[in-house]
C-alpha cells in the first residue's frame, strides 16, 4: 500500500483559502435565497483538520485523498416552515454552482442525527492553494429538524450507539412528532392567511422593518392595524404589494425620510404632537410614499376619517398637499 498523502500539511497549506471559501459560499447562500425568505440563518465552519483526518482514515486498508472529501466546508440554512425550506430547496438548485449531490435526508433509528435535504456544492471560482476546487456541504431544515438533530446526536453519538428495539420505537416516535409539528405549523400559517388581520399584519411587519432601517431605532410592534388597513385601500389590488412600493420609494428617498425622521421626532425642538405624531409610527412610510405617488387615492382613502387631519398635516410637514377625497 502506498503511503498516504501528508493530510496534516495540506491543511495547514489550504487553510487561509478554507476560510475564504466559507465567507464566499455563506454570502452567496444569503444572496440566493433572501428574494423569498425573511426569517432564516445561516451558519457555517470549516472542518477542523483532525475531524477531516479521521473520516480520511477511517479504514486504514483504503486512506482517502484529500481531493475526495467533500465536505471540507459545511454550512446550514435553518428556515421556519416546510414552506420555506422548499422555497430555499429551488432557489439553491438554481443558484450560481454546480449541484454535485443532492439527497433528501429520511433516516431512521440510528441515522436521525441529518434530516433535511443535504447538498454538495462546486463553485468554479472557489479553489484552494493547489487551484483545486473546494466543495461545500449544505444542509437545510427546519427549526424542529435543526433541534432534534441535536438531541438525536446526544441519544446516538451519529450511529455509534445501536440503540435496542424498545429504544428504536421510542426514537421513531419522537421522529413522527417533529413532522407533525412542521406539518402542523404549516397548516397554520395557511389557515392564517385567510384571516381578515393577516394582510394589514404582514404589510406592517414589512413597514415596521423600513423604518428600523431608517431611523436606526426599534420600533415596538403595533397593537392594532386600523391605520394600515385604512392605508392599504389607497392601494389597489392589482398593483404591487405595499412592502414591494414603500420598499422602492424609500430606496430612491432614503436621506430625505431619514431626515424628515429625524426632524419630526418627538425628541425634536419643534415637534408639535397633533401634527407630528405619525411621524414615530411606521405608517407613515405608506404615508409618504402614497403622497408622492397616488395622491388622490391617498386623499379618498382617508376621505372623513379619524385620521385624515393628522394624515393631511403629515402630507405638509413633507411639502405635500393633498388634493380634497372625492
Amino acid at each position: 500500500m502506498a503511503d498516504p498523502e501528508d493530510l496534516g500539511s495540506r491543511y495547514r497549506d489550504a487553510r487561509p483559502s478554507l476560510d475564504e471559501a466559507l465567507v464566499t459560499y455563506e454570502r452567496d447562500l444569503k444572496e440566493v435565497v433572501s428574494p423569498l425568505l425573511s426569517d432564516y440563518v445561516v451558519s457555517g465552519r470549516v472542518k477542523t483538520a483532525r475531524s477531516l483526518i479521521r473520516k480520511a482514515r477511517a479504514d486504514p486498508s483504503n486512506p482517502r485523498s484529500w481531493t475526495s472529501i467533500q465536505d471540507k466546508i459545511g454550512l446550514r440554512i435553518v428556515c421556519s416552515t416546510n414552506e420555506d425550506v422548499r422555497s430555499a430547496d429551488g432557489l439553491i438548485q438554481r443558484g450560481p454552482w454546480r449541484i454535485v449531490e443532492r439527497t433528501v435526508k429520511r433516516g431512521k433509528h440510528d441515522q436521525l442525527f441529518y434530516p433535511g435535504i443535504h447538498f454538495i456544492l462546486s463553485a468554479a471560482s472557489v479553489v484552494d492553494d493547489k487551484e483545486e476546487l473546494i466543495l461545500a456541504e449544505v444542509q437545510l431544515r427546519t427549526r424542529a429538524q435543526d433541534a432534534w438533530s441535536v438531541v438525536s446526536h446526544k441519544l446516538l453519538y451519529k450511529g455509534l450507539v445501536k440503540p435496542p428495539g424498545k429504544m428504536r420505537r421510542v426514537i421513531d416516535r419522537l421522529t413522527v412528532l417533529v413532522e407533525l409539528f412542521d406539518d402542523e405549523v404549516q397548516r397554520m400559517i395557511r389557515k392564517r392567511r385567510k384571516l381578515p388581520m393577516y394582510r394589514p399584519a404582514l404589510a406592517l411587519e414589512a413597514l415596521e422593518q423600513e423604518y428600523e432601517d431608517l431611523s436606526g431605532e426599534v420600533t415596538p410592534p403595533s397593537v392594532d392595524v386600523v391605520l394600515m388597513n385604512l392605508l392599504l385601500s389607497a392601494y389597489p389590488s392589482d398593483a404591487d404589494p405595499v412592502e414591494d412600493l414603500v420598499h422602492k420609494f424609500c430606496e430612491s428617498n432614503r436621506s430625505r425620510i431619514s431626515l424628515l425622521l429625524k426632524q419630526r421626532a418627538p425628541e425634536a425642538a419643534d415637534y408639535v404632537d397633533s401634527r407630528d405624531w405619525l411621524y414615530s409610527q411606521p405608517e407613515i412610510l405608506a404615508v409618504l410614499e402614497r403622497a408622492e405617488s397616488k395622491p388622490y387615492l391617498l386623499a379618498n382613502a382617508i376621505a372623513n376619517t379619524d385620521f385624515e387631519d393628522v394624515i393631511r398635516k403629515s402630507c405638509v410637514s413633507a411639502g405635500v398637499v393633498l388634493p380634497q377625497g372625492a
